[in-house]
């Protein structure tokens, strides 16, 4: 809501209407996040989370012992990741009161990548969500002092997670048909899923100015029902892949193997197949009010309402089989923020502020692929306007974000092996932009 802002072609395409040139602005976000997790990871057993190996004799044929590498004492490394993140937007009037808008944007994204090896490593190893959409507004200036506008936006989505999947311990499991009695840790089966998809949505928004140094502005983005298609394959040592591929036992159980006598309905192909699943972009709803003080300071306040509750579990099927359903039930959050700007010279615009953004994540369901805590943004930064140009401005941002630590307290699914997380996760976050605006 801010004046002469062309990011409204998406936050609140009603207000370009109170936009009177063309302009552009081209940005580029870096976004860096730490993430380190502290705590212990549990076997269904209930001991600490180990490495274990078969012993083989020098033909190579199993001995039927165990060797014993102990708990595994990887805390994940370096949870975070660092990551450009571009937008664009365009505004250009059309006559008195119409006006078009055009924008590249990011709605959502999250990425995690802990060690392979970690202790973890059953719950999550690498997680990334990314999305970049399309845009096409349009406002409608009723009179002087309201407006209306709407848009559309075409979305790319694609997400890739991987982790372990204990298979012998899944098999050991209470809710396990066939319990082989093995203990957790002795087998390695990597999967990875990779999905993606394009959907459509709509968003839309009301501006209107009480008075001449004062905006008010309510803007709805609808929310975005993603359908993800993919694939997933399985890297896994002999023991899991004879799990998931050689009958158990054909003279009594057929052509039925291991994993699939344990949990029936239940079959994996290590050697890839396809993968959908369903990550919708929830709505959510903002308003905002910008009051001009005099011709130098401005002040603006918004409360972003998110309805994250849409978010119940993350299910994974292929071929009508369900593969895993994990529960997150997310619930809905507010943002508030506050923040201003000051005009100290013709050509130099300092800004600051800060904003409190509830996570959407519960202590029952948290677990290390999203690890996410309450946080608090601190920002400030500043635009140039060069005299030799007045149509072109550099702007420059930091933000730094504070997180409370989350905590993890999750129990793994059992046809996942089972194990249960008991630690937290410590998170920063910093954001620089850049970007460069030109009226025409």
């Amino acid at each position: 809501m801010w004046k002469n802002d062309p990011s409204a072609a998406f936050n609140n395409p009603a207000a370009m209407a109170f936009i009177d040139h063309n302009v552009a602005q081209v940005s580029v976000h870096h976004a860096r996040v730490s993430l380190k997790y502290k705590g212990n990871v549990y076997d269904h057993q209930g001991d600490l989370r180990s490495d274990r190996d078969l012993e083989f004799d020098p033909a190579g044929n199993p001995t039927g012992n165990i060797i014993d590498n102990g708990p595994i004492t990887n805390d994940g490394g370096q949870g975070g990741f660092g990551k450009a993140l571009p937008t664009s937007f365009l505004v250009m009037p059309i006559n008195d009161r119409l006006s078009f808008g055009l924008s590249q944007v990011v709605p959502m994204g999250a990425q995690t990548t802990w060690d392979g090896d970690w202790k973890g490593q059953d719950f999550a190893v690498d997680t990334k969500i990314e999305t970049v959409g399309l845009t096409g507004s349009l406002s409608f200036k009723v009179n002087d002092a309201f407006a209306v506008g709407g848009g559309v936006i075409v979305q790319h989505t694609k997400g890739f997670i991987s982790q372990n999947l204990d298979l012998l311990a899944a098999a050991g499991t209470p809710s396990s048909q066939l319990p082989l009695g093995l203990p957790p840790g002795i087998s390695d089966a990597l999967i990875r899923v990779k999905v993606d998809n394009t959907s459509f949505g709509w968003f839309a928004g009301v501006a209107w100015k009480p008075t001449e140094r004062d905006t008010l502005g309510l803007n709805y983005h609808a929310r975005i029902r993603n359908k993800l298609e993919g694939n997933y394959n399985i890297h896994a040592d002999q023991y899991s892949y004879d799990l998931m591929t050689n009958p158990l036992f054909p003279p009594v159980f057929g052509d039925a193997t291991a994993i699939e006598l344990a949990f029936p309905g239940l079959n994996l192909n290590p050697d890839g197949a396809d993968a959908k699943s369903r990550l919708d972009i929830p709505a959510s709803a903002t308003l905002d009010w910008v009051h001009e003080f005099n011709n130098r300071f401005s002040l603006g306040v918004s409360v972003t309402w998110t309805q994250w509750s849409s978010f119940k579990e993350l299910k994974l099927e292929s071929s009508g089989n369900t593969l895993v359903v994990i529960p997150y039930n997310y619930k809905d959050t507010w943002m508030y923020s506050i923040g201003g700007d000051y005009l100290v010279t013709d050509q130099l615009t300092l800004r600051a502020g800060v904003a409190l953004d509830q996570t959407p994540t519960r202590n029952s369901t948290r677990d290390a692929r999203i690890p996410d805590g309450d946080r608090t943004f601190v920002s400030f930064g500043g635009s140039y306007r060069f005299a030799s140009e007045p149509n072109l401005s550099i702007d420059a941002a930091y933000s730094h974000q504070f997180v409370d630590k989350a905590r993890l307290r999750t129990v793994n699914q059992d046809r996942l092996g089972g194990a249960s997380m008991d630690g937290e996760v410590k998170a920063k976050g910093d954001v620089f932009s850049l970007s460069a605006t030109y009226k025409f």
